[in-house]
This record gives C-alpha cells, structure tokens and sequence, in this order.
C-alpha cells in the first residue's frame, strides 16, 4: 500500500476524509505500531487510533443484515465441529459394525 502523503492541507481543522481512510490502511498494512507510522505520516498515534475505530463502526453500521458478523462466525464454526465429530463418531460405528457382520468366521463360532 502507497504511504498517503504528509499533513495534507487541512479544512476546518480536520485531515480530509480520503487522507484518514488512506492513513489507516497504509498503517494497517504495514504491520508495524500506530507510534510508527503516526510521524511519517505527520499525525498522531491516538488520532490513527481513533480514524481505525470510526472506520471500524462505519463498517459494522453500513453492513447488510444477512452478513455474519464475527460472533456469529465463531458461534457456527463450533456447532459445524461439533456435528463433524458425532458424524465422524457414527462412522467409525457403522465401519466397525460392517467389518462384525461381514466377517468369515464370527465370534462364538456360530454359523
């Protein structure tokens, strides 16, 4: 991601909206702390912060419904391991049932 240009010029006291979204993704990228890449970029670490959390509710706001939000994920990974493991359970069953009732010589030694 292309570093977003130092201290743009600033209205009204704010950075402009393209710059805060171009700053957070450039820091967000670069796997590296906020107090890194807030002086290259001429801003703070808190306002990085900050500029990542509204972009964060924006999201979360603007989402469509039928979208599965993390919690949800989570919560329908463990219900589908929980179903994979009694099916893989049951299977192990049959399997050793097939090989009792297909066996040559059974147990007991009756025919």
């Amino acid at each position: 991601m292309n570093k977003p240009e130092p201290t743009p010029a600033r209205k009204g006291g704010s950075y402009p909206k393209e710059f805060r979204e171009e700053a957070v993704r450039y820091w967000l990228s670069s796997g590296r702390k906020a107090s890194e890449v807030a002086p290259e970029l001429g801003v703070s670490d808190w306002s990085l912060n900050r500029w990542r959390q509204a972009m964060e509710s924006a999201a979360v706001s603007t989402a469509p419904d039928s979208q599965l939000n993390a919690l949800e994920l989570a919560r329908e990974n463990g219900r589908l391991r929980r179903e994979n493991e009694a099916l893989s359970r049951q299977r192990d069953i049959l399997k050793k049932a097939i090989s009792i009732f297909s066996a040559d010589n059974p147990p007991g030694g009756l025919r």
